[in-house]
């Protein structure tokens, strides 16, 4: 039987490309870099073409080498899920549950959720890991490993995958106090253009790029932007007088806006409301754990979020 049917061959080679280097792959997988080179040359004998070119830094793949990539990262993705299933029984209320969110709505939000969960089942563990990407790729997390649970904003539905709605996250542009006292209020969208502007992203979100306010909708520009790519940091840096943010969501701000450490700024326009989302696979709601905890965490996030919304219409801001 020739390399190409040895699915650690193909786990290495994946490996390679996403580490950069053979090397750095043996760190990973635990093996002796002399044996990992015999192996993707085996590999590519049996194939009968190169996968890499080997005179760059990090490793390229040809064109044939990517092809192959591709195909064998989706073989050892589904391989990983397979084995995290079969060792797993899916009656009994013990074993580990693994979410992905947002940074930021991770710390304040699912953590304590999690919490809660554990002390009513004691036998259950957790891994909550940052969203890398929307579903369905986000059920496998940057080190290739299976995630059960997924809490996101709206996606496009995908077979196999079930979503429960839990509630409308609406963003109200703001700055500090001082800042507005150095630069003035910005009221419109124009206005931002003599402005520096707080941005943020990740791996599923790109800096807002206009707004909207009653069905009208107006590009966004900044004379300046400092960027981020964690909420807490870009929360820190509004407290800070750093600038204006039009990125965060109203979970992270109203608590501040309502007590004046924060203001409201562009009279009413906005990022546009996202609809909030808790994703799981059809086939790990099979798990009673898994479909216990969904059910559990559904009825959790629907009741803060009517709180939430209770407290920002009570103030005003919405």
């Amino acid at each position: 039987m020739g390399r190409e049917m040895d699915l650690n061959a193909w786990r290495l080679m994946v490996e390679t490309v996403k580490a950069g280097s053979v090397n750095a792959a043996c760190d990973h997988l635990n093996i002796e870099p002399s044996t990992a080179s015999r192996v993707i040359k085996a590999l590519e004998r049996d194939l009968g073409f190169e996968l890499f070119y080997r005179n760059t830094r990090p490793v390229t793949l040809t064109t044939m080498g990517q092809v192959a990539f591709e195909q064998a990262q989706h073989l050892i993705e589904e391989h990983t899920r397979m084995m995290s299933k079969l060792r797993t029984d899916i009656d009994e209320m013990s074993g580990m549950i693994r979410v992905a969110t947002y940074g930021g709505i991770g710390a304040l939000e699912v953590a304590p959720l999690m919490v809660k969960f554990q002390q009513i089942y004691p036998d259950i563990e957790f891994d909550l890991v940052e969203l890398m990407a929307p579903p369905p790729k986000g059920f496998i997390d940057s080190e290739g490993k299976s995630v059960d649970v997924i809490l996101s904003y709206q996606e496009n539905e995908v077979p196999g995958v079930r979503g429960w709605y839990v509630g409308d996250m609406p963003f109200i542009p703001c700055a500090s106090p001082n800042y507005l006292r150095r630069h003035g209020m910005p009221r419109y969208p124009d206005d931002c253009e003599r402005h520096i502007g707080l941005t943020y992203s990740s791996a599923l979100r790109s800096p807002a790029n206009f707004l909207v306010k009653d069905g009208q909708r107006l590009p966004l520009k900044w004379k300046n932007t400092i960027a981020f790519h964690s909420v807490l940091a870009l929360k820190n840096a509004l407290f800070l007088g750093a600038g204006v943010a039009v990125d965060m969501s109203l979970y992270h701000t109203y608590k501040e806006i309502i007590e004046g450490t924060l203001e409201p700024v562009l009279s009413g326009w906005h990022v546009p409301t996202k609809e909030c989302f808790t994703y799981a696979q059809e086939d790990s709601l099979q798990c009673r754990r898994i479909i216990t905890f969904v059910e559990w965490l559904v009825e959790r996030q629907r009741e803060t979020f009517t709180k939430l919304r209770k407290e920002i219409t009570s103030a005003g801001l919405l």
